[in-house]
């Protein structure tokens, strides 16, 4: 904010040096979060039943479509894919499904590998992931595991959930020792282990004998949270090595409560013919004072925001645009919008990724419970925008040769919470 006659916070859209930054789209797109690319079933009897599983998190601005789950390898008869991601499949931003891995390894080869590909819409696509394990006569099952994954549902950021058990048996006569168990990989900060009942080294566990472990989850950000259990059994430099395998465990990260939406209110300067909207009270409040800006004055209208990223929204970010450039803002709907903008603009300043948070049109259509938000420009030199919520007052501006610019046949921006 300039201490002049001049807001320097304005919701526009600069149109300097005869080049516009303008969008008629809103630039979401669908982003893959996957909880693990590797899953190792260790070594199991042939024709035993194993299963792992691999969480896919949409966490992009726009519904994520789920095509295809093909492997592909030299052992794609050993494996089968199943879970909660039916194809096809829609998921809409934050949620997410659980794919099913099962191997059941035929006699053969020692070593089994394939390659799970998720075919999807998201940008950039997901990755591939690998899935290995191998095949041993001399056992008749392998390690089992109650249950065969951990997952813990939403929890607020900064609490702690409840701890759950994760048992181990071993199956087989011949006894073996638990080595290690820790977690590797992801997010092994927001996860708790303690051994328990598990012995690490000198116990010896065959005979359909084992141990429990307890798993712990304090997320320390929102969205997805993922590591692996990796335990490994053995004796270093024993014959046939250690044997190592890794479970899923996983989480969300939530907010530490229910936030409710903001008012983002409206101002006008008439001697710039600039509209200018915001829902930080300490902006308001210096526009409502008018003494360290001049000439700005509520126009009586507003509509909601949320100021904190909920289920379903997308992040609003804000640049300045420099005085050679335009002396305003720009507001991005959406991560690519605002990711692109940042790439072809290098020189604007991003004040805040996440100003603000706003659920998106799907072709134009908002969600129930949500209202319609429009936009217009005013494609002058002085690039300035309007939002409101009046689809009256959207065509009064059009009226007056302002821009409707949106999604779908009705021109819809944004989807404002009720």
């Amino acid at each position: 904010m300039e201490s002049g006659g001049r807001v320097r916070f304005c919701i526009a859209i600069a149109l300097t040096l005869g080049v516009v930054i303008s969008s008629e789209a809103a630039f979401a797109a669908p982003m893959a979060n996957l909880s693990r690319t590797l899953v190792s079933f260790g070594r199991n009897a042939v024709s035993s039943k194993h299963v792992q599983a691999v969480y896919v998190t949409n966490v992009g601005d726009a519904p994520l479509t789920i095509s295809g789950l093909p492997l592909t390898g030299a052992n794609v008869a050993d494996f089968s894919i199943g879970g909660t991601c039916a194809v096809p499949s829609v998921l809409q931003a934050s949620d997410r499904c659980r794919i099913e891995i099962t191997m059941v390894p035929s006699a053969g080869a020692q070593n089994r590998a394939a390659t799970l590909t998720i075919q999807s819409d998201a940008s950039p696509a997901a990755p591939a992931i690998t899935l290995q394990g191998a095949v041993s006569v001399d056992i008749t099952w392998g390690f089992i595991t109650t249950p065969s994954w951990i997952d813990f549902s939403n929890q607020a950021v900064g609490t702690s959930a409840p701890t759950q058990a994760f048992a181990f048996q071993n199956p087989e006569v011949a006894t073996i020792p638990l080595a290690s168990a820790a977690f590797s990989g992801g997010d092994t900060g927001d996860f708790t282990l303690n051994l328990g009942t598990c012995v690490i080294g000198g116990e010896q566990y065959g005979n359909g004998s084992g141990c429990t472990l307890t798993i712990g989850f304090d997320p320390t950000t929102t969205g997805p949270r993922s590591t692996q259990l990796l335990l490994t059994f053995g004796t270093a430099g024993a014959a046939g090595g250690n044997i190592s395998v890794s479970y899923s465990i996983t989480g969300v990260g939530g907010n530490a409560a229910p936030v409710m939406p903001v008012s983002a209110v409206e101002f006008y300067d008439a001697a710039q013919d600039h509209y200018f909207m915001t829902w930080i009270a300490n902006e308001i409040a210096i526009l409502d004072a008018g003494v360290q800006i001049k000439g700005w004055a509520r126009t009586g209208y507003s509509f909601n925001t949320y100021s904190m990223p909920q289920a379903g929204t997308s992040p609003v970010c804000r640049f300045y645009i420099p005085p050679e450039l335009g002396d305003s803002h720009f507001y991005g709907r959406g991560t690519a919008e605002c990711n692109a903008t940042g790439q072809n603009h290098p020189t604007f300043v991003l004040e805040d990724p996440d100003f603000m948070n706003m659920i998106l049109p799907v072709a134009g259509v908002c969600p129930a419970g949500t209202t319609n938000v429009y936009r217009v420009f005013d494609g002058r030199p002085d690039a300035n925008h309007r939002y409101m919520t009046d689809k009256a007052i959207r065509d009064q501006m059009v009226a007056k040769g302002w821009i409707a610019e949106g999604d779908g046949p009705d021109l819809v921006v944004m989807c404002a919470p009720q």
